[in-house]
């Protein structure tokens, strides 16, 4: 009986906890009186979620916590960090509904609060460098893209006319493409060509390649268009201003099979111009887009990663 008090107590949901596999043993417990909804891990900090809404920043050397944040009411733990190991931007659900607030370390830029939807914010998620926020509210609609420096929306993806769940949304690491899974057991793809663009225009991000590189990139990038009504190109040219007609809509589709889990997180893969989704039942898929021509995307896998795990316990 003290055994099995000792095991649920070590395993409580409210302890961060920390493993070095070099030497097979816990090297950090901390208790943070509430449990712990979202952990992400950076080269040098840890950042932890909790359900009473805190979001804590902790330094992996010092094993210290260097922030403390509070997070809107019905966060749900949501938070987005930049990937890039040189760059630590933070951007989490503050305050009120639909509202973001952006955190950018070892910056003396003052960014104010964005007004990103109406309703509660379902996902977020930052680009490599983290010069660019996606969000999605509780409709599923829409994903709008902002400035981290500036909290300017440069982009608006319409996901669907019907409200949806929205599970997760990423952008490649090369700031080409945007996909999200929602669901309704479809992947779209998006070009955010645009939004880079505004970024260079206005010198956040330097265009450093030469005169080719540049032809042969824009070549690649400016191709897939994301899809607009003709209503919508009428608006744009009467400067009405109707969301849902100057919205975008994705340029390529992966769609699940129907039997298969709707939950899903994506990723884009190593392999140029595909994506890899992962569903909850373990199942992953391996497809590919073709940029200048959108549509369908071809799938090129599908593993199931518990069926294999289980076949090497065997083995």
């Amino acid at each position: 009986m003290k055994d099995s008090e000792e095991k649920e107590s070590e395993l409580s949901k409210d302890k961060l906890i920390i493993w070095d596999d070099l030497q097979n043993k816990k090297i950090y417990e901390l208790k943070l009186y509430s449990e712990i909804l979202n952990i992400k891990l950076k080269l040098d900090k840890i950042i932890v979620s909790t359900k009473n809404n805190y979001l804590y920043v902790i330094d992996i050397s010092t094993l210290d916590i260097n922030n403390i944040y509070q997070l809107y009411e019905n966060s749900k733990g949501l938070f987005a960090v930049s990937l890039d190991d040189n760059i630590l931007v933070l951007a989490f659900p503050y305050k009120s509904s639909g509202y973001i607030k952006i955190k950018k370390y070892n910056s003396k830029i003052n960014i104010p609060n964005i007004n990103a939807h109406d309703t509660d914010i379902s996902f977020l998620t930052l680009s490599n460098e983290g010069n660019l926020l996606a969000t999605s509210s509780q409709r599923g609609t829409l994903i709008r893209i902002f400035c981290t420096f500036n909290g300017e929306l440069i982009q608006e993806l319409r996901r669907g006319a019907k409200m949806s769940l929205i599970y997760y949304i990423t952008i490649d690491l090369n700031n080409k493409f945007l996909a999200c899974s929602s669901n309704s057991k479809t992947v779209h793809i998006f070009s955010i060509y645009s939004s880079i663009k505004y970024l260079k225009e206005k010198g956040i991000i330097e265009d450093v390649k030469s005169n080719d590189e540049n032809k042969k990139e824009n070549e690649i990038i400016e191709q897939p268009k994301n899809q607009k009504s003709f209503i919508g190109s009428i608006i744009n040219v009467l400067k009405i201003g109707i969301s849902y007609f100057e919205s975008e809509w994705s340029f390529a589709q992966f769609r699940l099979p129907e039997n298969e889990n709707e939950k899903a997180i994506i990723s884009f893969s190593p392999i140029e111009n595909s994506i890899n989704v992962l569903t909850k039942t373990g199942n992953l898929f391996i497809a590919s887009f073709e940029p200048s021509l959108g549509g369908e995307c071809t799938k090129i896998n599908e593993i199931n990663l518990f069926q294999q795990n289980n076949e090497n316990k065997e083995k």
